[in-house]
């Protein structure tokens, strides 16, 4: 799995499906478990991070129950035990939580574009990038290959973090994953970092939750 001599340091997983991904709603801070899709999902990055042996140390997750049921899938395969950790917990996306995406898209991109403005009842793309990166820049110093279950605002924030990008919105080469998918960051000998596709499909990089 390691690409062009470079080494493997981190796995990002997205979450599976649930109804609410299914509407096309934001999901934000609410809490739905995982769909029969979902758990199908899970099961199958958690296949695919098993069978190469990677020799991973940890599973930490964003403690909303679609991101722990994920884990808890990777962790029973890699039979280890799982943490959660808020610094993996999704955009609170406030008074847009539950609602359509197409219909509330551009309320949604006034705050992306405006990323120090708070959204109502929610917070600051600021806040959300600062607290992943935060988290991110700790982790990165960790020499442990640890499994982070999380959502895809954060994931893009990461990859925002690894490419030196503070503007918030993502590069037009960015991209995320479909849920279940998983990101993975490498570190190359001359102490770079980047990140690669290493299960599931690219999708666009694209704030939501």
């Amino acid at each position: 799995m390691p690409k062009n001599n470079k080494k493997l340091t981190s796995i990002l997983v997205r979450h599976g499906d649930t109804a609410i991904n299914e509407a096309n709603l934001f999901r934000s801070r609410l809490d739905p478990p995982l769909n029969p899709k979902g758990i199908e999902q899970a099961e199958e990055v958690a296949e695919a991070i098993a069978k190469d042996n990677l020799g991973i140390k940890r599973v930490v997750c964003s403690p909303l129950l679609r991101a722990c049921m994920t884990g808890d899938a990777i962790a029973l395969r890699l039979g280890l035990e799982i943490t959660q950790d808020r610094g993996l917990i999704s955009w609170a996306l406030g008074f847009l939580s539950g609602r359509d995406k197409e219909v509330y898209n551009d309320i949604l991109n006034y705050y992306v574009d405006n990323p120090k403005k708070v959204i109502p009842e929610g917070e600051s793309l600021d806040d959300l990038e600062k607290r992943t990166y935060d988290f991110f820049d700790a982790e990165l110093k960790k020499d442990i290959l640890s499994v982070f279950v999380t959502h895809t605002s954060n994931i893009i924030s990461v990859q925002n973090l690894i490419a030196g990008n503070r503007d918030g919105r993502p590069e037009s080469g960015d991209f995320s994953v479909d849920p279940g998918g998983a990101i993975g960051i490498f570190l190359d000998e001359n102490g770079n970092y980047s990140t690669d596709l290493l299960f599931g499909k690219e999708k666009e990089a694209e704030f939501g939750s």
